[in-house]
């Protein structure tokens, strides 16, 4: 008699539980595979101003969704987020000056767990973002004197116009 009161209490709580209990059972996040990433800055980059790149691997579905809100600004927000949920989030950071290429290679996200990967730029004429996980092959980054440009490596359309300006 026990168990038939006990059963629907506990899948009760399993249900309620949600992505926590899987990520607890199944390894949380799964692991990233991603191509190598060019990052490309014109010699008049960011109105000839140095450029912040931060590379933000997102393990939370709930941070995933905020940062995915068009009002989310990272870079006044980010660290405190990263200091609110520290195993939830990986930040990578690299400021560079214009004309620089650097690359990101897929050492750097393989095997690494996200169920995202923004990619924010501080530029002087605003924050951009650009999510980059479905990168399988890679992309490229081109950073201009008044915006930027994320792209996946085989074509030449933009990755998810809606996230690459944030307002």
């Amino acid at each position: 008699m026990c168990f038939r009161t006990a059963g629907p209490a506990l899948a009760c709580a399993i249900a309620l539980s949600g992505c926590s209990l899987y990520q607890g059972l199944f390894g949380g996040p799964p692991k990233l595979k991603m191509g190598e990433v060019q990052v490309q800055a014109s010699a008049d980059a960011n109105r000839n101003s140095p450029v912040t790149l931060d590379i933000v691997l997102v393990a939370d579905a709930a941070l995933e969704q905020r940062l995915m809100a068009p009002d989310s600004k990272w870079f006044p927000h980010g660290p405190l987020l990263l200091a609110s949920f520290p195993g939830a989030l990986r930040v990578f950071r690299c400021e560079f000056p214009p004309a620089t290429e650097l690359t990101l290679p897929p050492s750097m996200f393989d095997g690494q767990r996200a169920l995202a990967v923004f990619v924010f730029a501080g530029l002087a004429d605003g924050e951009r973002r650009a999510r980059i996980e479905p990168w399988r092959d890679g992309g490229q980054i081109q950073i201009g004197r008044e915006g930027w440009r994320a792209a996946l490596a085989a074509t030449d359309a933009l990755q998810q116009p809606g996230l690459n300006k944030s307002t």
